[in-house]
């Protein structure tokens, strides 16, 4: 998987108005987005997911295929939200962990640590951009190709969190 932390990343609210779907909408035919939902948001997680859109690819003649989501990720736990470096030290994190779980070359991440998208946030709050993208011959492989990258994903949150209450605990936050 071909991770990277950038600056900035755009919308895909922006990107596809019309056409980008909510984890509602897809997670009724693509199970791993479901189970994404419930691991992030699960009581046990240290992170909250704030947001999401979804871009699969349409069903149709064409020879290749691009899938695309977009997550916002904040800490549960609101006298971190604030925190610039935890986010930065968490999308390290993140990038470190994907780097080793996945080797293919059809998967690509972005990271960016930005103010908290949600339009009832505080100015102060921060959330982490996760940008998952997968590409496939058919529109059918790139769906798969990214269905596994999320569950990749989805795998290294759940390790980031423990691994983040365990150090946060070390630290009295």
């Amino acid at each position: 998987m071909n991770v990277r932390i950038v600056d900035e990343v755009p919308s895909l609210k922006e990107k596809f108005p019309s056409s980008g779907k909510t984890f509602e909408e897809v997670s009724q035919n693509l199970l791993p987005l479901a189970d994404f939902r419930a691991a992030v948001n699960g009581r046990d997680s240290f992170f909250r997911l704030q947001d999401s859109i979804v871009e699969l690819p349409e069903r149709s003649l064409e020879s290749h295929g691009s899938c695309i989501g977009q997550f916002v990720i904040v800490f549960r736990r609101l006298d971190l939200v604030a925190n610039r470096s935890l986010y930065c030290k968490l999308s390290q994190t993140l990038r470190d962990l994907l780097k080793a779980t996945s080797s293919s070359d059809a998967l690509f991440a972005k990271l960016c640590v930005t103010p908290a998208a949600a339009e009832d946030a505080r100015a102060s709050e921060l959330s982490l951009i996760l940008q998952l993208e997968a590409i496939g011959s058919t529109p059918e492989q790139a769906e798969f190709r990214w269905s596994f990258g999320l569950r990749h994903v989805q795998e290294v949150i759940i390790s980031a969190s423990r691994l983040w209450r365990e150090q946060l605990a070390n630290l009295d936050l």
